[in-house]
């Protein structure tokens, strides 16, 4: 089997053209450093996009990535790798002559020329806006709890209101009233976003930071971060980019209003 890639590398070669053959074999050194310029530039072009992208993708919130942006950027990633291999595969020899080697990185160069060529246009931007405020949640018919509802909804309309607090037995309807009042403020587009978190019955800061993380469609952003402090600033920051907003956190036995 070590003998059988060398034989399909020699006949892939008897196709060129003699003066290119002896092209490729002449300057295989010349091919290997093009290809490797035209890498790495594809690769500071593919890292610029993404800095850009999480720019604004985080300002404001809402933002959602161009499909065509999302398309280059998956297609760019796997040609790296197939680059990588092709280097490899020069570096240790596995070609049996020069003017295969030659032949194989002129190609994908070529391939990478034209990916750094189609780049997507980061002055036109890279992303577009999302769902407005947020979706509406399906809940039951308020039956009887009209009058706690209105006392809600009367305190988050004031300006000095940051922070709701609702508690109550389980099964009398806290849920159901907060999706009631999602709904409502939805409608009313007093607020630029209104962020519905279920939490997990078990309370844990960082899987908490995750969820609301994930609410906002940001979790990439603070995934790599341990820190919980850290990963806290970045979700102020977040949250203050969102603009005027209302975060629900539901399913504590006590659902915060901030």
């Amino acid at each position: 089997m070590e003998y059988v890639e060398p034989v399909f590398g020699i006949a892939n070669c008897l196709g060129t053209p003699v003066c290119k053959y002896l092209q490729y074999h002449r300057k295989l050194n010349y091919y290997v450093r093009n290809f490797k310029r035209i890498r790495d530039e594809l690769n500071c072009k593919m890292e610029d996009i993404e800095l850009q992208l999480k720019a604004e993708l985080l300002r404001p919130l809402g933002k959602l990535p161009k499909k065509g942006v999302e398309n280059w950027l998956k297609a760019v990633k796997e040609m790296i790798r197939e680059a990588q291999v092709v280097e490899n595969k020069v570096s240790n020899g596995r070609y049996f002559c020069r003017a295969c080697n030659g032949k194989l990185v002129d190609e994908k160069t070529r391939e990478m020329k034209e990916f750094l060529d189609n780049a997507p246009n980061a002055s036109e931007g890279l992303a577009i806006d999302g769902p407005s405020a947020g979706l509406p949640l399906p809940t039951s018919e308020l039956v009887g709890e009209e009058a706690v509802r209105n006392e809600i909804w009367a305190c988050l309309m004031q300006e000095e209101v940051s922070k709701i607090g609702v508690w109550g037995m389980g099964g009398v309807g806290k849920t159901t009233i907060m999706k009631h009042i999602h709904n409502d403020l939805l409608k009313q587009q007093r607020f630029e976003r209104v962020i519905w978190v279920t939490m997990s019955k078990e309370f844990n800061v960082m899987k908490v930071q995750d969820d609301i993380a994930g609410a906002l469609q940001s979790k990439e952003y603070i995934a790599t971060e341990g820190d919980k402090l850290r990963r806290a600033s970045i979700l102020s920051g977040m949250l203050k980019n969102a603009g005027k907003h209302v975060l629900i956190l539901a399913d504590l036995g006590r659902i915060w209003l901030s």
